[in-house]
């Protein structure tokens, strides 16, 4: 844009997101930037198996992208008779918008917050041990007799990743109550929710605050997760949205609101995953200087408003 033209013709509408017609432009545009990704991402050849199934995220991002936008057209129905027209259920747009807020806050508290090597062998092993922890505790007696091998593979798996995180200078700088806290959190509870921050420890982050600790502390997102939250958990409230989400021009605006915060989340994903995964930026770096301001919009509005 040095010479002032504008080469994107989608640029200036992208830029003031005036109408619904435009946010939905806009998240088909980032939908595609990440399919771009994914084709991009086969023909990188990851030495380590961690990093190769942490850029699976970028397609789990995707499927969600893809299924909120199909959403947004919304649905008939009849009986032959009575006949209902472009239903949309919001909620179940609000519904993804916070598995998508969600996935963010997990790649960020394992691949960004970390600053030193062994909180990243830490952030990374917690994730790992975590998730599986979880899974055992869904088996039923009968499952895991069934399934005794798989469950003796994975606990080996844990037992590494539990000496792995002992074994850092980091996990033994802590007191012995935060050690014990860490390990309870972890292999006990299965969350990996942990952040550590300018020398401290903070056991349990909720979702809602990750964003204290990634620059994305603006007004703009405060409480974002928390409304999310109430527009898709059933209770009284919910229903009095349901009662008036079909009135006037409600719905459009309820899509508004979802389609905003959805691609807010996907442009900070998306250029976040970029910095920490340097073997796909090539993707980004070929793009005309106005598609990446459209990748970018989001993620360094935000933050720069953290700033202020």
């Amino acid at each position: 844009m040095k010479d002032k033209s504008i080469n994107n013709r989608n640029f200036r509408r992208m830029l003031l997101l005036n109408t619904l017609e435009d946010r939905i432009n806009y998240l088909d545009w980032l939908i595609d930037f990440y399919f771009k990704v994914m084709v991009a991402l086969r023909y990188v050849g990851f030495k380590n198996e961690f990093r190769a199934e942490m850029s699976l995220g970028v397609q789990m991002m995707f499927t969600k992208a893809k299924s909120f936008r199909n959403l947004l057209g919304g649905f008939n129905h009849t009986d032959g008779i009575n006949t209902l027209f472009r239903l949309t259920d919001h909620t179940v747009l609000f519904t993804l918008v916070r598995t998508a807020y969600e996935q963010l806050c997990a790649f960020e508290i394992v691949n960004i917050i970390p600053k030193t090597q062994d909180e990243q062998i830490v952030m990374e092993n917690a994730y790992v041990a975590s998730g599986l922890v979880n899974r055992q505790k869904l088996f039923t007696e009968d499952a895991l007799k069934r399934n005794i091998e798989v469950l003796n593979e994975e606990q080996c798996i844990i037992e590494e990743c539990k000496n792995r995180i002992h074994n850092t200078k980091l996990y033994k700088s802590l007191t012995e109550k935060e050690q014990k806290e860490l390990d309870k959190t972890i292999f006990t509870k299965g969350e990996y929710q942990i952040v550590f921050s300018q020398g401290k420890y903070n056991p349990h982050v909720g979702w809602d605050h990750v964003r204290d600790y990634i620059g994305l502390d603006t007004d703009v997102l405060h409480g974002l997760y928390k409304y999310a939250c109430n527009m898709a958990h059933p209770s009284y409230l919910s229903v009095i949205q349901f009662k008036e989400a079909y009135k006037g021009n409600a719905m459009n605006n309820l899509k508004e609101t979802a389609i905003m915060q959805f691609t807010a989340i996907m442009s900070v994903y998306i250029g976040d995953f970029l910095s920490a995964f340097s073997e796909i930026k090539h993707v980004y770096d070929e793009l005309d200087e106005e598609s990446k301001f459209m990748v970018d919009m989001y993620k360094d509005g935000f933050r720069e408003r953290s700033t202020r």
